[in-house]
């Protein structure tokens, strides 16, 4: 059997994980789809190694992964969103500008906390 961390590294090396996204933004990547990248792959590094193992030997990881990628990125309360998409919003609506600086990137971090379904 594969191990958790060879299947993450193949992904890694092959840009499977940055092809996927760029495919489903349409667009090249930029610095907030880089961030999306990288939390795919913290989703993976989380995931049981087991059922990651069982999509690797089943030839399912690519659908897998468009899955997170679209739940991701579609959802307006995903990690993703309120964590980039939201602090965007917010800051050109108060003519800020786009660019997430340390500091509020951080706050926004500390302060995010998921939702929890019933």
């Amino acid at each position: 059997m594969t191990s958790k961390a060879h299947i993450i590294e193949t992904l890694a090396k092959e840009k499977r994980v940055e092809a996927l996204v760029e495919n489903i933004a349409h667009h090249s990547l930029t610095a907030d789809l880089k961030d999306l990248c990288q939390m795919v792959y913290m989703v993976l590094l989380e995931y049981d190694e087991g059922k990651l193992q069982d999509l690797w030997e089943n030839d399912q990881m690519n659908f897998f992964l468009a899955r997170v990628i679209l739940n991701q990125y579609r959802s307006s309360n995903s990690p993703f969103h309120y964590l980039f998409r939201k602090f965007q919003e917010r800051s050109v609506y108060m003519g800020v500008g786009a660019d997430i600086n340390d500091a509020a990137l951080e706050r926004l971090q500390k302060n995010y906390v998921p939702r929890r379904d019933k």
